[in-house]
């Protein structure tokens, strides 16, 4: 900006002390968003945000022969903010941060200086004459080493989100799969139903299944649900397990094939827990309730529309497949 910051002119003064105060004024703001959320102290939080800005009410006291309390109050508050920035990363630092180690690092060639130059005046009552060539390196040191920890912090939220994308991913698919078959479950096949209609729905029920957890146990009936499982999942339609031994399925064949791939299904239950539940004395079967259905059909009116078709199944003697044309919306 050529003369109008000569060494020696009133200009330059104003434009240091401006440019100091504002960089003590943002460090806190700054400490506040750089360091790790928990790092802060909470008392020292809000400290940290608009209070800093009251250094610059006495910043005037740098540039005029003014009051001595005045230029006192100014000392007081810019010794305040320091111990507050100081305390604020050595209590970061004891929590565990990463970013307050950089950001002290950063720090420390300026401490020295500043140091060096206030031993200069207090102790030797000389000034210290190299202090602009040493502080410029210390700025220097400070910019880098800050660099490096903004880099580092950022790094680490983009591996935190990632992970957290992850587990809210896993979290999905936990929610929508049934523990005991891997299956989807009720919630995952009505999101299935709604995104992409299928042609037909089934509900299956494994019959007499209470007098298999009664005469063999729960754990030979939760193989025999698992065996069931497999069984209607190795077929074309979409297999879920949505409470006990029921299971719902959804087709999207072609309309004249859905018959004949249920009925395939439901005879590819007895004969996957016969050989994975050798255990069991008596043969299992299933029951199917069938529906065809139209693209406007909710999915609690096409699983009504099924259930009836099952209970029809039930009462009509089991071990089979009831099955209507459609159902009405």
């Amino acid at each position: 900006m050529g003369p109008a910051l000569a060494p020696d002119s009133f200009a330059r003064q104003i434009w240091i002390c401006v440019l100091f105060d504002l960089g003590v004024v943002f460090s806190g703001p700054f400490l506040r968003a750089y360091l790790e959320p928990g790092t802060v102290h909470k008392r020292l939080y809000p400290l940290l945000g608009w209070p800093p800005f009251l250094i610059l009410l006495t910043t005037p006291a740098a540039l005029m022969a003014g009051p001595p309390l005045y230029f006192a109050l100014r000392s007081v508050v810019l010794l305040a903010m320091l111990a507050l920035c100081i305390a604020t990363v050595v209590i970061a630092i004891a929590r565990g941060s990463r970013t307050a180690r950089y950001q002290a690092a950063a720090w420390s060639g300026i401490v020295a200086v500043y140091g060096v130059s206030l031993f200069h005046d207090i102790v030797l009552h000389t000034p210290f004459e190299l202090f602009l060539f040493a502080l410029f390196p210390a700025l220097g040191l400070e910019v880098m080493l800050t660099a490096f920890g903004i880099l580092d912090r950022l790094v680490r939220l983009r591996q935190e989100r990632q992970e957290a994308r992850a587990q809210a991913e896993a979290m999905r698919v936990i929610a929508h799969t049934d523990p005991l078959t891997g299956l989807p479950n009720r919630r995952a096949i009505e999101a299935s139903f709604n995104d992409e209609p299928p042609v037909a729905i089934a509900i299956v029920d494994l019959d007499h299944f209470k007098a298999i957890n009664d005469h063999h146990g729960h754990d030979a009936g939760d193989r025999v649900i698992f065996a069931a499982g497999v069984a209607l999942g190795s077929g074309s339609a979409l297999a879920a397990r949505i409470g006990g031994e029921e299971f719902a399925l959804l087709f999207r064949c072609e309309a004249g094939e859905v018959a004949g791939e249920a009925e395939r299904l439901r005879q590819r239950v007895g004969a996957y827990i016969a050989q994975m539940v050798p255990s069991l004395k008596r043969p299992v079967t299933a029951s199917m309730g069938l529906v065809h259905i139209s693209r406007d059909t909710s999915f609690g009116a096409a699983m009504k529309s099924a259930d009836i078709n099952l209970y029809a199944a039930k009462e009509s003697g089991r071990d089979r497949v009831v099955f209507i044309e459609a159902a009405a919306a």
